[in-house]
């Protein structure tokens, strides 16, 4: 395989959002230094890893988020060879990687990387099953609660992220942020992932007799979506609007060729509602492996002396 750094370009396997090249995008426009390093073979994609690169002092960091990607039919050799090249192609320095699973954990373990914190549960919903088996998993209470919504007599709009007309959208998530002492990505990644990758931040609302309940902002990147931003107001709550908006949005997603949308955490000790609200919409709880460090190479002072046979 030939290891080179390329443009943001579409990964060889299914990808979350960090690993994708509308994410790149953004956080260039933000001033961010983002680098994809893509291995290929007979000219076709084979890993790709998408990184971000920081100054901290006299160091660097090199932070990998859920990578590398690789095709899907690539043999343990052949990923070995481009975990070791990786930190010759980008050296010196810290790497930091958030290994996608337990397994991709113990690999980057064989070179170098230590677990530093546990990784989070994340809900995940299969868009690839036929509405009525994603009509089936969805657990009883969600299902009552989307029925009610259905008969509620909601408005429901789709429309792509507009950054003025969606002001607003923005406002109500920092204040939830602070209300419910969460953190995420700023708004200013909002408004430069939806500047860069026109279409790929899609809203959807719900109105109830003139009055807005809810809406929630999904971001689509290649054939993965990402669950953004999410807000509804007590009328929302009463009348279930959040969850027929989520069950729509996923049946437009999955229309649209969409194979997975990313919910986000699913953390049942401090959000356990929230976790219940994802997981019961059928989505599965997968566990990411910890985040981890790989310190710098460095070279001994004073080499090692082998002392030959005569």
């Amino acid at each position: 395989m030939d290891l080179y750094l390329s443009d943001p370009s579409p990964p060889p396997g299914m990808a979350p959002l960090h690993q994708q090249p509308h994410y790149a995008r953004a956080l260039t426009a933000m001033g961010v230094v983002v680098q994809t390093l893509r291995a290929t073979q007979d000219g076709q994609p084979r890993a790709q890893a998408q990184v971000v690169r920081r100054r901290l002092g006299p160091l660097t960091l090199t932070w990998m988020p859920r990578g590398p990607i690789w095709a899907p039919d690539l043999p343990a050799a052949d990923r070995d060879a481009f975990l070791s090249a990786l930190r010759h192609a980008l050296p010196g320095g810290l790497w930091l990687a958030n290994a996608s699973s337990a397994a991709e954990a113990s690999h980057l373990a064989c070179h170098g990387y230590r677990a530093l914190i546990p990784g989070q549960t994340l809900a995940e919903l299969d868009l690839r099953l036929p509405m009525p088996m994603r009509l089936a998993a969805l657990h009883g209470k969600w299902r009552n609660r989307l029925r009610h919504a259905q008969g509620a007599g909601l408005t429901l709009h789709e429309t792509a992220f507009d950054s003025t007309r969606h002001h607003s959208l923005l406002t109500q998530e920092a204040a939830q942020q602070r209300a419910r002492r969460y953190r995420a990505l700023p708004p200013a990644f909002t408004l430069a992932y939806a500047a860069q990758n026109p279409g790929a931040a899609q809203v959807w609302s719900a109105e109830h007799k003139g009055q807005h309940l809810a809406h929630l902002l999904i971001l689509t990147h290649g054939d993965t979506a990402t669950y953004h931003i999410g807000w509804t107001g007590p009328e929302g709550r009463r009348l279930s609007a959040h969850t027929l908006l989520l069950w729509q949005a996923a049946n437009t997603l999955a229309e649209g060729g969409i194979a997975r949308l990313d919910l986000g955490p699913a953390d049942t000790t401090l959000s356990p509602g929230l976790a219940r609200f994802k997981l019961g919409s059928g989505a599965l709880a997968q566990r990411l492996g910890p985040s981890m460090l790989a310190l710098p190479r460095v070279t001994p002072l004073f080499p090692k002396r082998h002392n030959h046979a005569a």
